[in-house]
């Protein structure tokens, strides 16, 4: 009976604990069932609250920053406009000052017309519009670059379409300061409306008169809606979303459907809504911006959907502007949170179930395991306790032994604070007693800080932490021996649980050998790195680093769906600066440049170095094109301060050319080669500004390149040859010399002039090579002339501007005169005057040893180019061409009839020769030859012949004598 009872007894103290446990479980599993619901709910709501709330506030600062930005760009593009109209004035102000200087004994008068003759021609601005007006300070319109017909009279009196005596106030203003801007209504005859125009006005005293010019205010503003234009229309917004704007009337100015850019929408209805009437109506009562919620299509073959927009008016521009985007986007991201949500939940509540599950069985196992094993387990308890004494004892005797002669050092660690340690601790930290490494933390035996800035203290409980979390815990630390030196040493600390409390063992070794090695290897792979992947010059990044960087930063942007700029920039006339310096000096200011584009761009962007004077600046992470705008005026700015190298300052400009991704290549290499492109479109256009890439230029590029590439096989097949073009005296009207001109016999288009070809080859630096090939042929050519007994005069060649800079010019033309047999007295170069004016110092130098071997110097299209007469006369020429363009016009322009009168005059006046090319009517050729000019070219005399027509001219010539 007692045994049945202890059985049943036995039987409840298994199941009342299991079903304790059961209950506990269920109950448990409801609550956070429900909780997990409630939150679920929650969730949701802020979510959806928080999405919707942010997406407006994107919204409304796309457009503010949008707007911030074209305001800004208007304000910097009107200011450039100003310095524009104040340089202008300035050019005719210096113009009016050397003719003044030039001419310091003629009366006034003379001096006014001669002013008038030069500053009228002037073409103003880039679309040749504008024009100068000269008055005296009396009020006279002395001069008038639009309508001749005011010059002369008096406008002391006259009045603006604002009732201002505009000229009156001008001239009293005047005698306060010698200059000044201004903006000003002005009223055409041809206009319907008052205007207001930027204006500028120069006083200058000697002559008792002032210059002015000025351009419209909204002939720039329009410029810079287009400009804005462009902008809009290439900015996104969202996946789907973009940027629309309308101008007051409805016109559509920019909309994610571009082929509705210039339709009017006014009167647009959708869902009974005028929706871009309402838009227009908004943006002009609301300043500040609103929001729209409006009905939409995605496209034309979709449903409606619901949008929202941010609007807001630019005035200026008479537009509104807005964000695009649908609210089905933000429906479906709630669609895919509410999912991710009930995922979340879902699963939480399953985890549980499996959870509380396998817990109920493993204890329900447990109990049942130990109501058969209890006794038994009891049973062997007695005999393996006294086996398990014997052993410790044991285990102690060997742990002692080995604790203490342990070639490793150990340390045990109680609450952080060491109790013990061993002889090869004590030896380590070279102490002379136990005493001194116990009851101290590992914090007392280091420095304050260890070497990655951390405290020893605290980073000293941190690895107690992990080694008490993680049982057991390796690492390195520098320790500070007895003596003070300090020492790297590696511990294994292993955390082991006692009844007393916890014990930490540690394994403690010297590494300071191994370390020292460790840094000296890592310093020497960073040195490898840094070298294989930067400038040795500037420090800046290297092409290889470059590649890698713009790699990545287009996996990036196509991930993030953003754009990145790539700017290539190239230094303007660097070369001529490092030439003028020397190298060093060069280096000092490559360096200089370098430092300043890397402070001038944001810490993510890259700035890169090329070659040379050549830099790739990477804008990465852009939202749209605007943020490369911003860039790209940064960077122009930072270049306006000059550039200060000993005693001297350089102003450097840079031509910049700029691709975009996606728009203009999806790999680096191509958009390398577009930005580089775009930069030689910039160079091509007059250095000093930036190009956007476009596919025109890609197809101008891939021509040019063919022309190139041709060029080189036309050298090695010997496919140019030169025309002669003759030179008359008219006086004896005999030959008395030919001018040498290339064509190029082309496998496909014949013989074709230089005109196709000569710029790429001067962008090429074949120039160079072809001109050599030139001298060499026709002096050739001269010499089987003249040993034929022929008498061709002095045959001109025309000498290019990049041979003029190679430093052996002179040598090669000693060594052609020697290898041909020709003498130097048969020959003359012919230079273009712009050329020659670049480095006055350099040519007068360079000219003079050409003159000293016997080869006679002419200045080809004299008067196109700003020769002074100062250098004139310092220059070691023979003689003057008149350009053709002058002489074309001869008997229809009075200017250029007075121009080649001048002309012919200097150069008399000069000792020189005289001669005028182009020369194709009678008329031209009666005026020239009676204003003092005996020499001349042109078709009215001959166009250029092939070298064996020119021989029998002469030879016909020959027998006429």
């Amino acid at each position: 009976m007692l045994s049945l009872k202890k059985q049943n007894i036995t039987k409840w103290i298994v199941f009342l604990p299991a079903f304790a446990i059961l209950l506990t479980f269920s109950i448990t599993l409801a609550i956070i069932i429900s909780a997990e619901r409630a939150e679920y709910y929650k969730s949701l709501e802020n979510t959806r609250v928080a999405y919707v709330k942010r997406s407006k506030a994107q919204a409304q600062e796309r457009i503010d920053k949008l707007i911030d930005y074209i305001n800004e760009n208007e304000k910097f593009l009107m200011n450039e406009a100003k310095d524009e109209v104040k340089n202008i004035v300035n050019f005719a102000y210096k113009s009016i000052n050397d003719i003044y200087i030039e001419n310091p004994n003629l009366p006034r008068d003379q001096i006014l017309e001669k002013i008038k003759k030069k500053v009228k021609r002037y073409a103003l601005f880039n679309d040749l519009s504008g024009y100068y007006v000269i008055f005296g300070l009396d009020g006279t319109c002395i001069m008038h670059g639009a309508n001749k017909e005011l010059e002369g009279k008096n406008f002391l009196d006259a009045q603006d379409a604002a009732g201002q005596y505009y000229i009156k106030e001008g001239i009293e203003r005047l005698k306060k300061e010698e200059a000044f801007s201004l903006i000003y209504p002005w009223k055409n005859p041809q206009d319907e409306k008052v205007r207001n125009k930027i204006g500028y006005t120069k006083q200058f005293a000697p002559l008792n008169i002032y210059v002015a010019s000025g351009r419209y205010e909204d002939e720039l503003r329009e410029r810079i809606k287009k400009e804005t234009q462009k902008l809009l229309l290439n900015t996104k917004y969202g996946e789907y979303g973009y940027i629309f704007a309308y101008d007051y009337d409805g016109n559509t100015i920019s909309h994610g459907d571009h082929s509705l850019v210039g339709k009017n929408r006014l009167d647009v209805v959708t869902n009974h809504q005028f929706i871009i009437k309402d838009i227009v109506e908004g943006g002009k009562r609301n300043p500040e911006g609103f929001f729209m919620s409006y009905i939409a299509s995605y496209h034309p073959t979709a449903q409606d959907r619901s949008k929202v927009s941010f609007i807001r008016a630019i005035p200026q521009f008479r537009w509104v502007i807005g964000t695009g985007a649908y609210l089905y986007e933000e429906n479906n991201a709630m669609l895919e949170q509410e999912q991710i949500l009930k995922d979340k939940m879902q699963s939480t509540i399953i985890n549980m179930l499996a959870v509380s599950l396998i817990i109920m069985l493993l204890v329900m196992g447990i109990m049942f395991f130990i109501s058969t094993k209890l006794r038994s387990v009891l049973a062997r308890y007695e005999n393996h306790l006294l086996l398990s004494n014997k052993q410790i004892r044991e285990q102690k005797m060997v742990f002692e032994t080995l604790y203490q002669k342990s070639a490793d050092g150990i340390w045990l660690l109680k609450e952080g604070v060491f109790v013990d340690c061993n002889e090869a601790i004590m030896k380590m930290f070279k102490a002379k007693d136990k005493k001194e490494l116990i009851n101290v933390t590992l914090a007392d035996l280091s420095p304050e800080f260890q070497p990655d800035e951390q405290s020893s203290y605290e980073k000293a409980l941190w690895m107690n932490a992990l080694a008490s979390q993680q049982s057991v815990h390796k690492f390195e630390w520098q320790a500070r021996a007895c003596d003070g030196k300090l020492f790297w040493i590696s511990v294994m600390m292993t955390t082991i649980h006692m009844d007393k409390g916890i014990i930490q063992h540690c394994s403690v070794r010297d590494i300071t050998i191994r370390k020292a090695l460790e840094d000296e290897n890592k310093n020497q792979k960073k040195l490898l790195i840094h070298q294989v992947e930067h400038d040795t010059l500037t420090g800046l990044p290297n092409r290889n680093l470059l590649q890698d960087r713009l790699t990545q930063a287009i996996k990036k942007a196509s991930r993030d769906g953003k754009v990145l700029g790539v700017m290539f920039v190239d230094i303007d006339k660097f070369k001529s600066v490092n030439d003028s310096l020397g190298h060093d000096a060069g280096d000092i200011l490559l360096t200089t440049i370098a430092t300043r584009m890397k402070s001038s761009v944001r810490e993510t962007d890259t700035v890169a170095r090329l070659s040379g004077d050549e830099f790739i600046v990477l804008l990465d992470g852009c939202k749209d094109v605007s943020d490369i705008f911003i860039a790209i005026k940064k960077l122009v700015s930072a270049f306006q301060e000059p550039f200060l190298l000993g005693n001297e300052s350089f102003k450097i400009t840079m031509s910049i050319g700029v691709s975009v991704y996606p728009n203009d290549g999806e790999v680096a290499s191509k958009l390398l080669k577009n930005a580089d492109i775009a930069m030689y479109k910039a160079k091509s256009k007059g250095r000093n500004r930036y190009v956007f890439f476009d596919q025109e230029m890609n197809q101008e590029t891939n021509e040019h390149l063919e022309i190139e590439k041709s060029l080189r096989k036309a050298l090695d097949k010997n496919e140019f040859v030169i025309f002669y073009q003759p030179q008359i005296n008219l006086q004896s009207e005999k030959i008395v010399g030919f001018e040498a001109l290339i064509r190029w016999n082309h496998p496909t288009r014949g013989l074709t002039a230089p005109g196709y070809f000569i710029n790429i080859a001067e962008e090429s630096e074949l120039i160079i090579e072809i001109g050599n090939w030139v001298i060499k042929e026709v002096m050739r050519q001269i010499k089987v002339w003249y040993d034929m007994g022929l008498d061709p005069g002095k045959t001109a060649i025309n000498i290019a501007g990049k041979q003029l800079e190679e430093a052996g010019l002179v040598a090669f033309m000693i060594q052609s005169l020697r290898e041909s047999g020709c003498k130097p007295e048969w020959i003359e170069m012919e230079i273009v005057e712009r050329f020659i004016m670049k480095d006055t110092t350099k040519s007068i130098a360079l000219l003079k040893r050409f003159r000293e071997l016997g080869v006679d110097i002419s200045i080809d299209d004299f008067g196109t180019g700003h020769s002074s007469l100062a250098y004139l006369k310092q220059l070691p020429i023979t003689k003057l061409k008149i350009d053709q363009s002058f002489v074309q016009n001869l008997e229809e322009s009075g200017e250029d009839r007075a121009i080649a009168r001048t002309i012919i005059e200097l150069g008399r006046g000069l000792g020189l020769k005289v001669l005028a090319e182009g020369v194709e009517t009678q008329g031209q050729k009666e005026f020239i030859y009676s204003s003092g000019c005996e020499l001349m070219q042109g078709y009215l005399f001959s166009k250029p012949i092939a070298a064996a027509d020119a021989e029998l001219l002469l030879k016909n010539q020959m027998h006429m004598l």
